[in-house]
């Protein structure tokens, strides 16, 4: 099975997002060149893992962008299967929501969560560089619902933090304010103290690995940020009231 990544319209005010997604998308998206308009192209999963893939076709029936975004240890297409292979939000969801564009996001969860909370903040950026990429004049104002799970709620949590702090770029101010829901599977939020958090962010990685080897170092590091875990969380509480608001 093949999946198909449209790089988006250039959108004013977008020009270095766009550019930062192209470049970080895959190699077959390097054939296009100059003010030509960036094509579709063919990606495979199992080579392509990292980027903002598309699961259902692009079109102007649709009316909302939802979005998921997998957590540690996870991947853009497996966390969102079943045993038997079925992936759920190709499969299915567009039966239910056929005015959906549904897309998955990719990110190397090992390196998110590990040496440094700022590796947190990359991947919160390259969500909104590309989803931003994806949205041009005419799908700017689509409503966007987020779909997430475990410790990539916190992924997600820190976009819309960084949105709301530059909401003077066009992009990242459309993506915040047109954000309307998010569907927390399996999302910590409660925490209020850093231990709380260790221990959060211990058994997720041991949930995820279950039948491999523990990454010991891995537990170790996110220990030693679980205060920085525990302060996304806290920051995102305003911004959650203003979804429910809408």
């Amino acid at each position: 099975m093949r999946f198909h990544f449209s790089t988006g319209k250039k959108k004013k005010g977008g020009g270095d997002r766009q550019a930062a997604a192209n470049n970080s998308s895959s190699a077959a998206a390097a054939g296009n060149t100059g003010d030509q308009a960036a094509q579709p192209e063919t990606i495979s999963p199992e080579k392509e893992k990292i980027g903002l893939f598309e699961l259902s076709k692009a079109d102007a029936s649709k009316t909302v962008d939802i979005v998921a975004v997998h957590g540690l240890q996870g991947d853009a297409f497996k966390t969102w299967e079943d045993r038997h292979g079925t992936l759920w939000l190709r499969d299915l969801l567009p039966e239910d929501i056929p005015s959906a564009r549904i897309m998955t996001f990719g990110y190397d969860s090992t390196v998110a969560f590990s040496n440094s909370v700022a590796r947190i903040e990359d991947k919160a950026l390259d969500l909104l560089n590309r989803l931003g990429g994806q949205r041009d004049e005419n799908t700017d104002r689509r409503p966007v619902v987020f779909i997430c799970h475990s410790l990539g709620g916190i992924v997600v949590k820190k976009a819309l933090i960084l949105a709301h702090e530059r909401s003077s770029d066009p992009a990242f101010k459309d993506i915040l304010i047109n954000t309307k829901a998010i569907a927390f599977l399996g999302v910590p939020h409660e925490g209020s103290d850093s231990a709380w958090w260790a221990n959060v962010a211990a058994n997720a990685l041991k949930a995820a690995t279950i039948g491999l080897t523990t990454n010991n170092a891995l537990i170790a590091n996110l220990r030693k940020d679980s205060s920085a875990l525990s302060t996304i969380s806290k920051q995102f509480i305003d911004r959650g009231r203003d979804l429910l608001k809408q």
